[in-house]
């Protein structure tokens, strides 16, 4: 939400080359009326509009926002001291984020990535990315890791994993390595780059009896792959696989205890 159509279109298109999808409103009734009859990942309010300041807003955008984020732009504080919307405020619970206009592309970037952030650190489940171009064994993985509580996406390259997921709000891609296009080594590689928090598991078969998956695997390892599954493995080897990586990305306890229950499962 800004007043300055100008402005608002450049931060659209900031926001599109981030892959981000956008909706504009130039006053805050039309926003307000937005916040009621839809649901946003983020919301970019404008420090200042016709009905006051946001800070003036907060209770009402909270209430109809649910659990989006809420980042204000300002060209900083009023002397008068009626509102602070500085980094100060944003902790006290008045904002989520504040962003210091003007901003470039690599500080609303720095923004998206706090906001996806935010998001995982609330959610209930751990969201795993599953990229595998066997339909039957794509299948297979993400049944079995849905059984075990995790939230599941999947898809059959790189390409679509890049362009069609929110690589920022996942927490462990799990990847064949010898798949078509971008393919598994180059694709983590890539993640490990820009998604930092993102756990890869490699998954491969040898290419031939000079090639083994051991030589795949150590390639993926170096491209920065945080754990290796040769094929074919068994469902159990999964998911003990899966719980060292999260175990080794929350440092949790009760990763035992879930570790304890799905033994517990194969034993049967």
């Amino acid at each position: 939400m800004d007043q300055n159509r100008d402005q608002a279109q450049r931060i659209a298109t900031m926001l599109h080359d981030q892959k981000w999808t956008t909706v504009l409103s130039f006053d805050q009734r039309m926003a307000m009326r937005m916040l009621k009859s839809s649901r946003f990942h983020l919301l970019l309010f404008d420090s200042h509009g016709e009905r006051g300041t946001t800070i003036d807003l907060v209770g009402e955008i909270r209430q109809d926002a649910q659990d989006a984020p809420l980042a204000i732009m300002t060209n900083g504080v009023r002397r008068d001291g009626k509102i602070d919307i500085s980094g100060h405020a944003a902790q006290g619970g008045s904002a989520d984020f504040v962003l210091q206009k003007p901003f470039n592309p690599e500080k609303l970037k720095g923004l998206l990535a706090d906001t996806n952030a935010y998001h995982r650190a609330r959610a209930k489940d751990h969201h795993v990315l599953v990229i595998e171009d066997d339909e039957l064994l794509r299948h297979d993985v993400c049944a079995v890791l849905r059984q075990v509580g995790y939230k599941v996406s999947y898809t059959s390259n790189m390409e679509d994993a890049f362009f069609d997921h929110n690589l920022g709000m996942i927490d462990v891609v799990v990847t064949a390595v010898l798949i078509p296009g971008i393919g598994g080594i180059e694709g983590t590689a890539q993640i490990k780059s820009d998604f930092g928090h993102v756990k890869v598991v490699a998954m491969s078969q040898g290419v031939d009896s000079t090639i083994t998956a051991v030589h795949v695997l150590a390639a993926a390892k170096a491209a920065g792959a945080d754990a290796l599954l040769p094929k074919p493995f068994t469902m159990h080897d999964l998911l003990k696989t899966m719980n060292g990586v999260i175990r080794a990305k929350e440092d949790d306890p009760e990763i035992d205890l879930a570790q304890a229950a799905v033994d517990a499962i194969f034993a049967r």
